[in-house]
């Protein structure tokens, strides 16, 4: 069985300490008392010349020896080894570590209180932190943004050596290279002789690190002379020459002219472009012994898709060709100075467009065949105009005729005439109705009494 009473005399020394040490700082904070001059029957007690300190020490001393006195008073029963004060101070020794570290909890306990009732803080005057509050803080530092490298690198390297590199049309020399450049895009180009051209082109953005890694082909050299390929090599780059003084220079496949080549007739056609499998077929130029010359994109030996055809004339097609002919949208340009931009079908104006003739006449509208059709306006140089219907070139159907001087006229029209029921306007403004069947005669308007026609160019 424990013995508890070193413990409850321990705790009760701490109590004691703690009282002791509450009751010296109350003494030390105290303020002194001013001497006074004693009052009319009042005795001045004895003056004491004890600190407040000694005071403590006394009053703590006597209640020590109370409370021993108290302890010797005290009997334990038979299983407590001590039955002195002496002995039960002594057995604090033999506490357990848990009731030692509860002891030792106490006695720091007591101190602190000592310590801070002794250190009382100073107080913060209240304007003081509502000033810290509302004072004004530092503006945040805003750090620059790092600035981006206002060029691009571009390394370029190839498979074989001596080869010469060129980015838009400038020499670098042989590869590997290593070229820092603007952002932009480029045309890069590396070549050697007897090896096919490799070309690309690639967009440099600032601070871009671009690698470009080329493989040259080795040209196998085609030789086709007097009806013989020489070593038997049909496929590769190299020349052609006929029996008949057909010359082609470029490239080929399987005897074919096949991929960019010369081609050269005995009448003097060349052509200058792109080959598949024998054939113009791609972006080229030909240029006829005529003096005609072609520009554009060619499918099968013939003119297809967008190009220019130039006669020897001076006459200028350009538009859109679907087997040698314009089909669809174009422009025609005449020597003589005609102009037409429409529409075309088989070479010939077709669907709406406009055309302008040398002397100035002007139509715009529909087109059949290369004729005014359907609805349109066509301006004479001299001024007189027609509004209306057209039929192969001719006024046909509803329509009006204004004259230079002012008269008019206006109704059914058939291959280029009034037909049946018309309006005429004179030049002066007054209006006769007239019908084709009865010439020379007109009706006022309003009027059902015959009168004779005025002179009306048209009518």
């Amino acid at each position: 069985m424990v013995d508890l009473r070193p413990l409850m005399f321990v705790n009760a020394l701490a109590a004691m300490l703690l009282v002791t040490a509450g009751f010296a700082v109350h003494q030390r904070d105290i303020a002194p008392i001013d001497a006074a001059a004693p009052s009319a029957g009042n005795t001045k007690p004895a003056e004491s010349h004890e600190s407040p300190a000694q005071v403590a020490v006394k009053e703590t001393q006597t209640a020590e020896n109370k409370f021993v006195e108290e302890l010797e008073q005290f009997r334990p029963t038979d299983d407590i080894p001590g039955e002195s004060v002496e002995d039960a101070i002594l057995f604090v020794d033999q506490l357990t570590p848990e009731q030692q570290q509860e002891l030792s909890k106490q006695e720091e306990a007591a101190h602190m209180v000592a310590s801070t009732d002794s250190q009382t803080p100073p107080s913060v005057p209240q304007q003081s932190v509502q000033q810290a509050l509302t004072a004004p803080q530092p503006a945040p530092v805003v750090q620059p943004k790092p600035e981006l490298p206002k060029t691009g690198h571009l390394y370029i390297h190839s498979n074989v050596a001596n080869d010469k590199v060129a980015i838009n049309g400038r020499n670098y020399g042989s590869s590997a290279i290593n070229a820092e450049l603007p952002a932009g895009e480029y045309e890069v180009i590396v070549s050697k002789e007897g090896y096919k051209t490799w070309r690309s082109t690639v967009d440099l953005a600032r601070g871009d690190r671009r690698s470009l890694s080329v493989t040259l082909d080795r040209i196998t050299v085609v030789q086709y002379v007097d009806g013989v390929w020489k070593q038997g090599v049909v496929t590769g780059q190299g020349s052609y020459t006929g029996s008949d003084g057909t010359v082609y220079h470029g490239d080929f496949e399987n005897k074919l002219f096949h991929g960019r080549g010369e081609l050269i007739l005995p009448d003097g056609t060349q052509y200058s472009g792109e080959w598949y499998e024998g054939r113009k077929h791609g972006e080229g130029t030909l240029s006829k012994s005529n003096g005609d010359s072609y520009t554009g994109e060619f499918r099968a030996d013939a003119f297809n898709g967008e190009g220019t055809l130039t006669l020897a004339n001076g006459d200028i097609y350009t538009g859109y060709w679907v087997d040698g002919k314009l089909n669809g949208q174009g422009t025609y340009t005449a020597k003589d100075g005609t102009l037409y931009v429409g529409g075309f079908s088989e070479n010939q104006y077709h669907g709406s467009g406009s055309l302008t003739l040398p002397d100035g006449t002007h139509y715009e509208g529909g087109f059949a065949n290369g004729e005014f059709q359907g609805k349109g306006e066509l301006v004479y140089a001299d001024g007189k105009k027609y509004s209306g219907q057209f039929f192969e070139g001719k006024f046909h159907g509803q329509g009006e005729l204004k004259n230079p001087n002012g008269s008019s006229i206006s109704g059914t029209f058939k291959f280029g005439k009034p037909f049946g029921m018309a309006t005429l306007t004179t030049p002066e403004g007054e209006i006769f109705t007239a019908r084709s069947s009865e010439p020379g005669v007109c009706y006022r308007l309003k009027s059902y009494r015959a009168t004779q026609c005025p002179p009306l160019e048209g009518w």
